[in-house]
């Protein structure tokens, strides 16, 4: 499946992205693998060298601007669950297990509380 392949290459742009992250979520009740799917999705946006707030963007704006109507009707509401669990990983306001990790900021625990919570990858 032409999804499955796309996983792994770099996403240079959003509309790709978007596109690869639509498929996911519209398969989401036919593939039992679907919260690993949106895992390694996001996963390689960070692979990419996406920081966390091109990613956050992408979360918040570019995917909400850009589902249509219909994109709403298709998409079990399951998937859009599982989407708000992310942007809580990518914001801070989960566990700090639960956040993404990105390369390029802090290793240490506290400091990358501090550096998620309290916002200071918008800068």
């Amino acid at each position: 499946m032409e999804l499955f392949v796309n996983m792994y290459c770099d996403f240079i742009d959003e509309k790709k992205a978007f596109a690869d992250l639509k498929k996911i979520m519209r398969l989401w009740d036919i593939n039992d693998n679907s919260q690993r799917l949106m895992d390694l999705f996001f996963e390689q946006l960070v692979r990419s060298k996406w920081d966390r707030h091109r990613i956050y963007n992408f979360a918040f704006v570019y995917i909400k601007d850009n589902l249509s109507d219909t994109d709403y009707d298709d998409i079990p509401e399951a998937a859009f669950d599982y989407l708000a669990d992310i942007e809580s990983s990518i914001i801070g306001y989960c566990s700090y297990d639960s956040f993404l990790k990105i390369p390029d900021e802090p290793h240490n625990k506290n400091e990358l509380i501090a550096y998620v919570r309290g916002q200071k990858w918008k800068n």
